[in-house]
């Protein structure tokens, strides 16, 4: 793949993918804060059947003999030690204070979503801090045994003694399962759009069911497979300041060389920014907010909270191996035992997090959030 090549497909998976996260609303904070204190559940239902169906995907091309003919043999992260833990745990903190993920920070600021002046963007240059703070402490956490030297992509699969595809199959149907079940006994919240829907191209612009956002997303994740990539945002966010750093004349260690791959990756991050934007002009609005045309505040709490969460959680993905798409809906269709400790930890200190701001410190009122985001998209 030549240079202009890698840069229009990533971007153009980049931009899919922030299509699909606007649509489905997981760049709402209402919604994030819901699916971690279990009280909306369709941003997780979107999530498990994403994995579902690339799951399906993999095992099937695995199963009939296909994956390497059709470019289907999906990267399996390598196995890190403690670091999953350590970073599960910061990105899973900075996660539940912020409501976002690397990925639908530059989303929600494509999507022109949130009621607070700048606080998106702080935390977009947040996640260049983590990058940076991650550069400088990498060779310490490697040195100190925190971050394994030797790097084994160890899976699931393996560790069983089975073959891929069929693991793969029960794997991605497990899921699917699941999400029905979730969708059977959780309640999502709703949002009535400014006008009924009428036809398809009505269904494409209003907010799209978990369904459907699950099976484009879980598609996508195979298509950026098949590119010979591999869609994760909390790598991409490196591979972007990477690239800028050589730009500038400045080149960072981490990122030594700029290569097909890199570029690939930087404009992976960066076509997230114009999908969304472009699925917000295109989309039909919640009827609260066309009626309030609610205009947004400056807070600058806000601003320093999203910054700070923000460094935490990029620091934490780069330590750990991954984000909520690079170590969990990308790399759980691996079956990848780190990618599993990893998204495992964030959840599990994420959902604390959330449900320990929303009952015991009470610092902040979810059914308010969700009123507030039906006005102004949060």
């Amino acid at each position: 793949m030549n240079y202009a090549t890698a840069l229009a497909a990533g971007a153009a998976t980049g931009a899919g993918f922030g299509v699909v996260l606007y649509k489905v609303g997981a760049t709402r904070y209402s919604r994030v804060m819901g699916m971690l204190t279990v009280r909306d559940t369709k941003v997780m239902k979107f999530a498990f059947t994403a994995i579902g169906v690339a799951s399906l995907a993999y095992g099937l091309a695995a199963a009939t003999g296909v994956a390497e003919a059709w470019g289907l043999v999906p990267r399996v992260m390598p196995f890190l030690g403690g670091a999953h833990l350590l970073g599960g745990a910061l990105f899973g903190l900075g996660m539940g204070v912020s409501g976002l993920c690397p990925g639908t920070c530059v989303a929600k600021s494509g999507g022109r979503g949130g009621g607070k002046k700048f606080a998106t963007p702080a935390a977009i240059l947040g996640l260049v801090a983590g990058v940076l703070l991650y550069a400088a402490l990498k060779d310490r956490l490697m040195d100190a045994g925190v971050i394994a030297a030797n790097q084994k992509p160890l899976t699931l699969y393996g560790a069983l003694g089975l073959p891929y595809g069929a693991v793969a199959l029960g794997w991605g149907t497990l899921f699917v399962l699941v999400a029905l079940a979730i969708d059977r006994f959780t309640v999502e919240k709703s949002y009535a759009p400014a006008r009924e829907k009428r036809g398809l191209l009505d269904w494409i612009r209003g907010e799209w069911s978990w369904t459907a956002a699950g099976t484009v997303g879980g598609l996508l994740v195979v298509a950026a497979t098949a590119q010979g990539g591999y869609l994760g945002f909390s790598g991409a966010i490196l591979a972007a300041v990477g690239v800028a750093a050589h730009a500038v004349g400045m080149p960072m260690a981490i990122v030594p060389r700029i290569d097909a791959d890199i570029l690939w990756r930087a404009a992976l991050i960066v076509g997230v920014f114009p999908g969304a934007w472009l699925a917000h002009l295109a989309s039909i609005p919640s009827r609260a907010a066309a009626e309030a045309h609610a205009s947004k505040v400056l807070d600058l709490r806000a601003i320093g909270i999203s910054f700070g969460a923000a460094t935490v959680m990029c620091l934490g993905a780069l330590v750990g191996g991954g984000c909520t798409t690079g170590a969990f809906i990308s790399a759980w269709p691996t079956l990848s035992l780190g990618s599993l400790a990893m998204a495992g930890t964030f959840f599990v200190v994420s959902m604390a997090t959330a449900n320990a701001r929303l009952l015991v410190i009470r610092s902040y009122d979810l059914v308010a959030a969700q009123d507030a985001g039906d006005r102004v998209y949060d």
